[in-house]
């Protein structure tokens, strides 16, 4: 082939380097000449000159162990660095010497036959030594080791040991021209080249360990052909009969694992050559990286995990398809995870109100990029790279109910709502809310319950709002509820403070007492105690249409009565209770002021008669109380509800004679005569009383004893 090669590879020509690594004194004596570095491909030719030497002169020369050498001389010595002489095969007739290098390194070509034009050329032979040759040096990674293989053709079979010269390295990414036809080759870790290799007819394959990670663009190509394994072939333009033939191709795509082997290969029939592989972070299709992670609560609104996005390039005559799918699993690992319908853009936003995420829980959130390509020589596939996990932590919402509460309440009432936290949430808890659109101090628990106060201090309807819930994550379930609560007003009553009094049997009294204010009907309950402390408490109910409490008393017994009233008791069961709101009830009567008995001796004689018979008339046998004379009044004492009194009374003289009178005695016109004819005394009971109101008061009596004179006896 004669047309303009293109291979990944570079191909240098080292100057002369001497003794790298090497002490001469330990040849076999003398000084160096120069170093020489044989070329593979010049069997046929002079080969490589040797520079002139003398006795005691030398020339390094580098070798590979198993390559057969010759050089065009018989007078030849080949020693070792320690000064051993190496092993060489001379013919004085064809005049020249041969060897198979035992060892990669230098030698010392000493000539003792003078003269000049020396040339070394290879002859055959294969490197024995540098061995593996399927896996790169070990901690030399993202570094090709291109292993050179002799006069290798395009076939697909694996290269020949018996073709194999030696290796040479170049960095990761390289894109090399050249009209050098040399390749420089080493052997066991050399830092120098130990041959050179023409480049023609030649076939490398290239190892390299990488470790890159992800989605690539790649650039490659080389002249006669390529091809391009990962685990699997991947590119294949090895017979250069699919187009673009031999130029570089760009923007293939593979797929890297962080610990990925390739294996790159090309050959050459002759000429000059281009080779590359480009590979850098800028090709990276996709790193496929997420950030978001994130504690939620349940119901609220997630914040976006994003990630980078594909770098979307054409193909030699292939439009690849990018793609995006979410994932979600339970655990890190990603393990039985679960695509997430339509989640198929670069960024997404978990919806609390779908599954999975409007459940509490631990989620961890995957994105898998996904290429459809098609490189070079292959078919059509996929490839995914799933990203790092994200996790997205769904905090549970607290579940509240709320108590049915009573609607109705009365004024200074103990009232309380009760909330209750059924599950879900961490302690402790927020409470707010609302009374007529007015935000109250939020209340806190520790508990999952909350007893929310009901202020009973005024009278009205009150609209209890009930806002939120938020738990000690900042996790806040909105309520929204509300209850209309009426407050209302505790009965009152307007007392009649002053006190009754009754004159004992007189009528039932309608005493007015409290009037009251509120819902009717009332009820009332009233403590009555009675003259001496004996009490009794009753409930009085009143009809529809009373307000008023009106004490009704009949006063048959005299004495103090007290009614206590307790408490009312309104239509709405508000009750307001009443101390020391007594009403008196004194029943009384007009009464007679104590006196004393009286005694009282006849007057002296006035005069006396006598009759035939002896017996004496003695005239004014008796006592007469005149008029005027107060001996027998009484002191009445009125009350208030009689406050005049009638006095009457009546004198009886045990006989059944009676004088009746009224007011006072001594007010009796004609006077009261007390008559004692008899040698004894003689009583008289004198019985006074009140009357009022068409009532009899207070009977008491009087005696009145009429002591007798002397008997007195007259004789003829």
């Amino acid at each position: 082939m004669h047309h303009f090669k293109r291979v990944l590879f570079c191909v240098f020509f080292l100057s002369s380097v001497f003794g790298v690594g090497f002490s001469y004194a330990q040849c076999g004596g003398g000084t160096p000449v120069g170093e020489v570095t044989p070329i593979w491909g010049t069997q046929n030719g002079d080969g490589v000159p040797i520079p002139d030497m003398t006795l005691g002169q030398f020339a390094l020369v580098n070798v590979v162990k198993g390559i057969q050498y010759e050089i065009n001389a018989f007078h030849i010595q080949i020693y070792y660095h320690n000064g051993t002489q190496h092993p060489a095969n001379r013919n004085p007739v064809f005049v020249r010497t041969r060897f198979t290098a035992e060892i990669s390194g230098q030698v010392c070509v000493y000539y003792s036959g003078g003269g000049s034009g020396l040339h070394i050329k290879i002859i055959g032979g294969q490197n024995t030594i540098d061995i593996p040759r399927d896996i790169p040096p070990p901690n030399e990674n993202n570094k090709w080791r291109g292993h050179f293989y002799k006069g290798a053709n395009e076939s697909d079979t694996p290269p020949l040991p018996s073709k194999y010269l030696g290796y040479f390295d170049l960095p990761e990414s390289f894109n090399t021209v050249t009209n050098s036809t040399l390749f420089q080759i080493y052997s066991q870790g050399s830092t120098v080249p130990r041959l050179l290799a023409n480049s023609d007819y030649f076939r490398i394959r290239f190892l390299m360990r990488s470790t890159r990670k992800g989605l690539y663009y790649v650039n490659l190509g080389a002249d006669d052909g390529t091809r391009l394994e990962i685990d699997t072939l991947v590119y294949d333009n090895w017979d250069n009969k699919s187009d673009p033939k031999w130029e570089p191709v760009n923007n293939q795509i593979i797929k890297l694992s962080g610990n990925s082997l390739l294996s790159y290969e090309f050959y050459n029939g002759n000429g000059k050559l281009q080779y590359l592989f480009e590979i850098s972070d800028a090709n990276k299709i996709i790193e496929n990286t997420i950030v978001g992670e994130q504690t939620i609560c349940q119901g609220d609104q997630a914040s976006p995990i994003t990630g980078d996005d594909f770098k979307r390039r054409a193909q030699h005559n292939f439009n690849p398809t990018f793609q995006f799918q979410w994932h979600y699993a339970t655990n890190p690992n990603g393990i039985g995870r679960t695509a997430i319908a339509g989640a198929t853009q670069k960024d997404f936003t978990p919806d609390t109100k779908t599954t999975p995420f409007n459940q509490a829980g631990t989620y961890y959130l995957f994105r898998e990029a996904s290429v459809r390509f098609k490189n070079i020589g292959v078919d059509e596939e996929t490839e995914t790279i799933l990203s790092n996990a994200v996790k997205v932590t769904v905090l549970p919402q607290p579940i509240v109910s709320i108590a049915p509460p009573e609607k109705l309440f009365c004024q200074g009432e103990n009232a309380q709502i009760r909330i209750k936290i059924n599950n879900g949430g961490t302690p402790p808890f927020t409470f707010s809310y609302e009374v007529n659109n007015v935000p109250l101090p939020p209340i806190q628990s520790s508990d999952n319950i909350f007893y929310i106060p009901v202020n009973t201090s005024k009278a009205g309807r009150f609209n209890y709002k009930y806002v939120s819930v938020t738990d000690g994550n900042g996790c806040r379930v909105t309520l929204g509820d509300s209850d209309d609560i009426t407050i209302n007003p505790l009965p009152t009553a307007t007392f009649l403070e002053q006190n009754t009094t009754l004159c004992l049997n007189t009528s039932k009294a309608q005493i007015p007492w409290v009037t009251f204010t509120g819902e009717r009907p009332f009820m009332v309950k009233v403590k009555a105690t009675k003259p001496g402390g004996t009490s009794e408490e009753k409930e009085f109910p009143l009809k529809n249409n009373e307000n008023r409490l009106v004490i009704e008393h009949t006063p048959n017994d005299k004495g103090e009565f007290t009614y206590e009233i307790l408490w009312v008791r309104d239509a709405n069961g508000c009750t307001t209770y009443f101390t020391d709101k007594k009403k008196v009830v004194n029943v009384v009567a007009p009464s007679i002021a104590p006196f004393q008995d009286v005694a009282w001796c006849l007057p002296e004689i006035v005069s006396a008669v006598y009759d035939n018979n002896g017996n004496t008339t003695i005239t004014e046998n008796g006592y007469q109380l005149s008029f005027g004379d107060t001996a027998l009044d009484v002191v009445v004492n009125s009350v208030p509800c009689c406050p005049n009194p009638t006095l009457k009374w009546k004198v009886d003289d045990g006989a059944g004679a009676v004088l009746n009178g009224e007011r006072q005695p001594s007010a009796y016109a004609d006077g009261i005569f007390f008559e004692n004819d008899t040698d004894m005394d003689k009583t008289y009971t004198i019985t006074y009383w009140l009357e009022c109101n068409g009532q009899k008061y207070n009977y008491v009596t009087r005696q009145i004893r009429i002591t007798p004179r002397p008997q007195i006896h007259f004789s003829n």
